[in-house]
């Protein structure tokens, strides 16, 4: 019996049966059934390249479900433009839009695959030299997924078969007038970005963090929104901005952070036993008061109750900004931290040249002391960093400019360029303009590869790098050794000087087709590792060689105790795969933070070595560094700290945050307390990701509302 026939013998038919015949009339209805089966098309193609591409790249979560919200929409959206096309442009216009979503997951998986992240809008720009440099790496790539290259293109292949079969007619005489459609459309459109601008004009909010937004990382956006979501919500960003952040007002009072039970977060390196220097003479006993001398009091030391801070009048500010909410709120925020201060490593290294190296996927499990002396040595006659990381979501660029700026960018090389169109006083680069050193950058990659060639004019810097003015010969394979010895009589033979490089024998991949790795083949052939972490090895090597020859030459001038040579590293070795990073490591790592672990060092030849043993990462470099030379700066204006100022240790990395208590795993909502700390509170945790999150924004706003420039008066 049919549908019809049971309703009429039924005078009440069930609801089920109403809805059955509802759907029925939608479908035998020419342009609602075409709209319906549009829809159906464009809907399941979505989900699956947006499934698939979640699947090959592991970040499928629930947070797809979200994401198949959005995707809904486009569908919608879709389906109403394609209502009012003639046959070939509805064909048209369905072909390109499958067509670039294809093309677009295929390109992430591949930049997933080599980078183990997505990319965003900015890193667009560098796709062509990406290629370029890349190329042999970007064929090997796309070699071992063939699979899941085919399965993201399919739908390009699926649309024509469904057309040519009439599985899905084009409109044709069906199609509607576009009066008809602007409504649902408008309606649509608003709906959509009602949804997506808050959180793209407000990159720290609850909504944006929903959405995975608050991490310079789009895996996690990714995963909460998908890909296409959160490329939309990039490109937004780059165009709305409130002016505000929700998250710098009203932060509470936050409970006290330290554990109750934690290791001194600085000590001195263990030294060999040696004699105890010498007493002074007992004092001399007489019983002639007119002889005895009384004791003077001792000197206060020049650092006590002293703060690296600027003589800033808040209120003045808050109260010349009053109709600014968004300066009037960071005017108040920063009023509310104390600075750090000064103490005892003060000035100690006043008037010494600086050398800042940030190096290539360098990690602190390839320094040995047989394999890499000079490294070693470095690592222990200097301030060894125990407990260190880098920093990973915005690519090489942000851990470079993280150690020159104290900023970690959110995003990549559009981002870092563009906040450097805005006055930054508190850059290496800045403070030694300020007592007249120009600074140098060298660098043996391509001198146009982030817009680093317009980034480090803008800093202040003169740039040399390969392909550049007075260029420097290099590319990906390009010996670090080469990069000192073209490079260092530029400055050697100046009264001082400051010099920055970032190099590039460590990048992968790691095989020893790699010229790098091939050189040190025979270096590394004993070590008990795999092929890969060996070819590894054998890059880092040439780093070591290039550490080796720097100090040689310094020596050499004479001016090796009078040189402050800092190193950290732009990101993890992601060329490695998880479990041969693991198996240089000898543990387990977390992607969410020990995998991060790296090499922070700051050496000048015969100094006395110290340890810090509390958490530290790239941001905390300069602030430290600026104290040790004695170089004037806000500490309230950097997100790092001085390691040798009693401030709070806090690290905030993509996937967790570092304290002395513990570490807090961010997706997993899993605290791993420190030895000696039994547990911590739901308000600590909160406490915690208060504090990253306002840190975060500050950062954001500065840049957006060129904060520095607002009160250049009190910091010039």
């Amino acid at each position: 019996m049919s549908i019809i026939e049971t309703m009429l013998t039924n005078p009440r038919p069930p609801v089920t049966m109403k809805i059955m015949l509802f759907i029925k009339n939608i479908v035998n209805n020419p342009i609602t059934g075409f709209a319906v089966r549009r829809f159906c098309l464009f809907f399941g193609l979505f989900l699956y390249t947006e499934l698939h591409l979640q699947l090959l790249t592991g970040t499928l979560t629930a947070g797809f479900l979200r994401a198949g919200l959005f995707m809904l929409l486009c569908a919608v959206l879709l389906t109403f433009i394609i209502l009012c096309l003639p046959k070939l442009a509805d064909f048209l216009v369905s072909e390109a839009a499958v067509l670039f979503i294809s093309l677009l997951s295929v390109s992430q998986l591949l930049y997933n695959k080599i980078f183990h992240e997505f990319f965003t809008i900015d890193k667009m720009s560098v796709g062509g030299d990406a290629i370029s440099q890349f190329g042999d790496i970007l064929a090997a790539t796309v070699r071992e997924n063939i699979p899941g290259i085919i399965a993201l293109s399919l739908p390009v292949f699926v649309l024509p078969v469904l057309y040519l079969y009439r599985r899905f007619p084009a409109a044709g005489d069906l199609r509607l007038q576009v009066q008809y459609i602007t409504i649902p459309v408008v309606f649509l459109l608003l709906l959509r970005y009602s949804m997506l601008i808050p959180a793209a004009a407000d990159m720290y909010s609850p909504r944006a963090d929903r959405y995975g937004q608050a991490d310079a990382s789009r895996i996690s956006s990714v995963s909460a929104v998908g890909l296409y979501t959160t490329m939309e919500i990039d490109l937004l960003s780059f165009f709305i901005s409130t002016g505000v952040s929700s998250v710098l007002d009203d932060i509470p009072e936050l409970p006290v952070l330290s554990a109750p039970v934690l290791p001194p977060p600085v000590s001195p390196a263990p030294q060999p036993p040696s004699p105890g220097p010498d007493l002074p003479d007992e004092p001399t006993v007489t019983d002639d008061p007119e002889e005895a001398v009384p004791p003077e009091e001792p000197l206060p030391p020049p650092w006590e109750g002293k703060f690296n801070s600027f003589d800033i009048d808040f209120e003045a500010l808050i109260e010349r900004d009053e109709k600014n909410r968004g300066l009037r709120q960071l005017h108040e925020y920063f009023s509310s931290l104390e600075p750090s201060a000064q103490n005892e490593k003060t000035g100690m290294f006043e008037g010494y040249n600086l050398i800042t190296i940030c190096a290539e996927a360098f990690t602190k499990w390839v320094i040995d002391p047989e394999l890499t002396p000079t490294l070693y040595m470095m690592q222990h006659e200097g301030v060894h960093f125990e407990n260190f990381y880098s920093i990973y979501g915005a690519g090489t660029i942000g851990g470079e400019f993280t150690l020159c700026t104290g900023f970690p960018p959110r995003g990549a090389g559009g981002w870092c360029t563009s906040a450097t169109r805005n006055y930054l006083p508190f850059t290496f680069a800045s403070r030694f303009h300020d007592i007249g050193i120009q600074p140098l950058a060298f660098h043996n990659g391509s001198y146009r590869y982030y817009d680093r060639n317009i980034l480090f004019a803008r800093l202040g810097y003169i740039f040399r790098a390969f392909g550049g003015p007075n260029g420097l010969p290099g590319g990906w394979s390009s010996r670090d050794l080469h990069l000192i010895e073209r490079t260092i009589d530029d400055y050697i033979g100046l009264e001082r000087f400051y010099v920055h490089y970032m190099t590039v024998s460590g990048h992968s991949e790691y095989g020893f087709g790699n010229p790098m790795a091939r050189l040190n083949r025979d270096t590394v052939a004993h070590l008990p590792y795999s092929t890969e972490v060996r070819a590894y090895i054998a890059c880092q090597l040439e780093f070591e060689y290039a550490m080796a020859y720097l100090l040689e030459r310094l020596e050499d001038a004479g001016i090796a105790e009078h040189t402050l040579i800092v190193i950290t590293s732009d990101h993890y070795p992601y060329g490695l795969a998880h479990g041969k990073t693991e198996e240089l490591a000898g543990k387990k790592l977390s992607s969410a933070h020990s995998l991060h672990e790296s090499a922070g060092m700051i050496y000048v030849k015969g100094m006395t070595p110290e340890v810090v043993t509390a958490p530290a990462f790239v941001a905390d470099m300069l602030p430290t560094v600026l104290n040790l030379l004695g170089l004037q700066f806000d500490s309230r204006f950097l997100p790092g700290r001085d390691v040798f100022s009693g401030a709070m240790p806090f690290v905030y990395l993509e996937g967790g945050i570092i304290t002395e208590a513990g570490i807090y795993e961010k997706n997993r909502r899993n605290f791993i307390p420190s030895d000696g700390v039994e547990e911590v509170s739901k308000e600590y945790i909160s406490a915690i990701l208060a504090i990253e999150a306002a840190r975060k924004s500050a950062v954001e706003q500065v840049v957006r509302l060129d904060y520095f420039e607002s009160i250049r008066e009190y910091i010039e």
